[in-house]
């Protein structure tokens, strides 16, 4: 057995969490999106503090971190065991485990919108978000960055690998990326102060916001930080060295804390009372504050061998194995959930949500996109990967 399998319980949890975190934002998206500002300043009026984690779109840089550690340490075991990488091997199963459901969601959501051929086309590729011109499918960038980045990451492993301190090569990749985000927003013409308010709010984001958000380039800091983590984790399993890890947990979850928690939905909070260049380092940085944070927590569970029982965890493990399911096909739902809990389709009930209403349409869309994962992993994507892989063999 692979030594990353040995973990896949704990990475799981991680996964749902994440995955969780983006159907609940992806709600409030809708009322801000769908309601404007007359939906969008009552409802952040409305829901409690301890819900800001919910306006927080971290829940897809966890699920990019667990997938680049997830790949990034079956490689390395494939090469302890065989000296080699099989490239070709592996990026055929990386296709064959997104291209069924993608296609098939490409198709579906497609047919529900006007045909536009240079962004069907470049869609297909993983290039529309990219080459800024689109992608049919609501999630497609964050499918975008994720293909990108597995296909070019056995040779980015091989690459650093090469190098005598492999940790250090990535950790000056992570730099210069977050260094580009910071000098992008120092360059543009952005006001800092409104880089997020004006989508919660309700109002048409800048067109540099959303470049900083979609870009792949720009998104490349959690997949970094997996495969260091996955580099570290695999050298001291080797090391037989003993260490607690408690503090770097706990430093870990401050971190994790501080960037779910801080009010950035709130035009009076703290946070926009800082200064410009106090702001335009925070937001340029804090994918890669994140993604710090959270490799800092996972470090002990992954080292320490941590098993987790219990039926919430096989839960985690049902949701984690249909996790493309759910993430492609949950905003169908999500129309759904708060057509059947609003009892109308006008946008105008958007403006009196409430958070009980919020929470309710998120049990009703999570459980409506995971049942409909569950039949698209069962009738769809198992029997194509599985036929193709005999066909491959």
């Amino acid at each position: 057995m692979s030594k990353h399998i040995k973990h896949y319980q704990f990475l799981d949890v991680i996964r749902t969490i994440g995955i969780l975190q983006v159907v609940l934002f992806h709600i409030l998206f809708g009322v801000f999106t769908y309601g404007g500002s007359d939906a969008a300043l009552p409802l952040i009026s409305k829901l409690p503090l301890w819900m800001t984690f919910a306006w927080q779109p971290f829940g897809v840089d966890a699920i990019f971190l667990v997938s680049s550690f997830l790949l990034t340490s079956a490689l390395l075991d494939e090469r302890e065991r065989l000296g080699r990488l099989d490239i070709r091997a592996y990026i055929l199963k990386r296709l064959l485990r997104i291209l069924p459901l993608y296609y098939l969601a490409l198709l579906l959501y497609q047919l529900a919108s006007p045909f536009d051929l240079l962004e069907f086309t470049l869609s297909a590729v993983f290039l529309g978000v990219t080459l800024g011109v689109g992608n049919v499918i609501p999630v497609g960038w964050s499918m975008e960055v994720m293909m990108i980045f597995f296909l070019i990451l056995p040779f980015l492993l091989t690459f650093v690998l090469k190098s005598k301190r492999p940790i250090v090569a990535l950790a000056i990749f992570v730099i210069i990326v977050t260094g580009s985000r910071i000098v992008f927003l120092v360059l543009s013409d952005i006001s800092v102060n409104r880089l997020l308010l004006d989508t919660f709010q309700g109002f048409p984001a800048e067109t540099a916001a959303k470049q900083l958000y979609y870009h792949p380039w720009f998104r490349l800091p959690p997949f970094l930080i997996g495969m260091m983590l996955a580099i570290i984790v695999n050298k001291a399993r080797g090391s037989h060295r003993e260490t607690s890890g408690q503090a770097t947990q706990f430093f870990g979850f401050f971190i994790i804390l501080v960037c779910c928690f801080t009010p950035v939905n709130r035009e009076n909070s703290w946070i926009y009372q800082l200064s410009d260049t106090v702001l335009v380092i925070y937001f340029g940085s804090l994918v890669t504050l994140f993604s710090f944070g959270l490799a800092l927590a996972m470090w002990k569970p992954l080292v320490k061998n941590a098993k987790w029982n219990g039926s919430w965890i096989r839960a985690c493990k049902i949701v984690s194995r249909c996790i493309f399911g759910i993430y492609l096909f949950h905003m169908p739902f999500i129309v759904l959930g708060a057509i059947i809990i609003l009892q109308s389709v006008d946008k105008m009930q958007l403006t009196t949500i409430t958070p009980g209403q919020i929470w309710m349409i998120f049990c009703a869309s999570t459980l409506f996109s995971l049942g409909f994962a569950q039949l698209l992993l069962r009738f769809i994507e198992a029997p194509v990967i599985k036929r193709f892989r005999r066909f491959i063999n």
